[in-house]
């Protein structure tokens, strides 16, 4: 610990218990439970003293049970929890500034937040943020969902189509009654009666240029990409409004039984084009393989089941909030992270860098250098 901790506590998340008079264990979970040998009862009274009182009432305690023991030796056991991540800093008074709809997020993150950090951190992050989402179908619907959970302080929802029938099977937002209806709008309501605090900006339009999202940017913490078509071109209009804005942004795209997530930080990680690029570098068959299927014009029907669906929008939301608050490392810059619907599974591909001599979007290149930018049917 760079420093001593103020009110020290064993996580609430992790249970305590004996299993005989030498060994005791903390945790419950495989992968996160730790047995400690202690014979002499040292560690398993210093377990007992953190239960966020001053940390020089802690070392009273277990010096009161312990004479022999010095404070550095009770410091050096509260370092040995903490880097098994069991302690945190108790904070008294904090929860009742994030609400009881949250709490039981606090109570995840803490997993992650050690003694010198600040369990609730990610929550007041994701409760100040402004989020742009693109697209209400079956991604972006239940993405929305999961937000409404989560707590943003705004969601600008985008979506030029109406609730159809056909829907409903996976876009869970809706009901009946919206058949029809504006799903920008459908969604907005629906949103309304699920987190009232959140400001939902609901735009009924259809996405054909960079400008359309430039306009939308301005206060946005990040961007959400749950649009596809047209294919591929709707990716590199996003990259190129959310590049020349400085916004992060986290893609989301489905296949048949797998979906893929991948996440561009303007100025640090390689971007959409950079992909482009890198794929023309290294791969003799990428733009004949790519400029067949753009001329191929290929129109797959829905292809959509709904447990599936929320699998891949967990994901893409889990991302999300690892971009916005750290909380945890997010898996998906410079990478495409892919989930395996089949047999649930997930791999990241190899990653890609950034090519600020080579990409025209996010560095200095020059488009007519890639063949490949020639093959996409709109251009950018």
């Amino acid at each position: 610990m760079a420093t001593s901790p103020s009110r020290p506590r064993l996580k609430p998340i992790h249970p305590a218990y004996r299993l005989d008079d030498r060994v005791f264990r903390i945790g419950a979970q495989l992968g996160i439970t730790a047995e400690f040998d202690d014979p002499e009862h040292h560690l398993w009274s210093l377990v007992a003293a953190l239960d966020g009182r001053p940390l020089p009432d802690v070392i009273q305690a277990v010096q009161r049970q312990f004479p022999e023991l010095t404070e550095q030796d009770v410091l050096d056991g509260i370092t040995l929890l903490d880097q098994e991540g069991f302690i945190e800093e108790s904070f008294p008074g904090a929860e009742s500034g994030i609400g009881a709809r949250y709490r039981a997020s606090v109570n995840y993150f803490s997993r992650f937040i050690g003694v010198a950090g600040d369990r609730f951190a990610p929550q007041r992050r994701i409760s100040g943020s402004n989020i742009l989402l693109l697209g209400l179908g079956g991604g972006g619907s239940n993405i929305l969902t999961l937000l409404a959970g989560l707590g943003p302080a705004s969601v600008t929802i985008v979506d030029h189509d109406v609730v159809e029938e056909g829907n409903l099977g996976r876009q869970l937002l809706y009901r009946e009654a919206d058949v029809g209806r504006s799903k920008a709008l459908a969604a907005a309501g629906a949103i309304a009666q699920m987190n009232s605090d959140i400001l939902i900006d609901a735009r009924q339009q259809r996405i054909d240029s960079v400008e359309d999202i430039a306009a939308l940017l301005p206060g946005k913490d990040l961007v959400i990409s749950a649009i596809d078509e047209p294919p591929f071109v709707a990716q590199r209009i996003v990259n190129k409004a959310i590049v020349e804005a400085g916004i992060p942004c986290v893609f989301a795209a489905s296949q048949v039984s797998r979906g893929r997530v991948f996440t561009v930080l303007p100025g640090q990680t390689g971007c959409f084009d950079c992909l482009n690029v890198h794929y023309s570098q290294r791969d003799p068959q990428f733009v004949s393989q790519f400029a067949a299927f753009s001329e191929l014009g290929f129109d797959p029907p829905s292809i959509a089941y709904g447990p599936s669906v929320f699998i891949l929008t967990a994901t893409i939301v889990d991302e999300a909030t690892r971009v916005l608050t750290g909380y945890a490392p997010p898996r998906s810059l410079g990478t495409q992270f892919e989930v395996n619907f089949e047999d649930g599974s997930a791999f990241a591909h190899p990653s890609w860098p950034r090519l600020p001599d080579d990409c025209p979007t996010c560095g200095n290149g020059d488009p007519a250098t890639w063949e490949v930018f020639g093959h996409y049917l709109q251009q950018v």
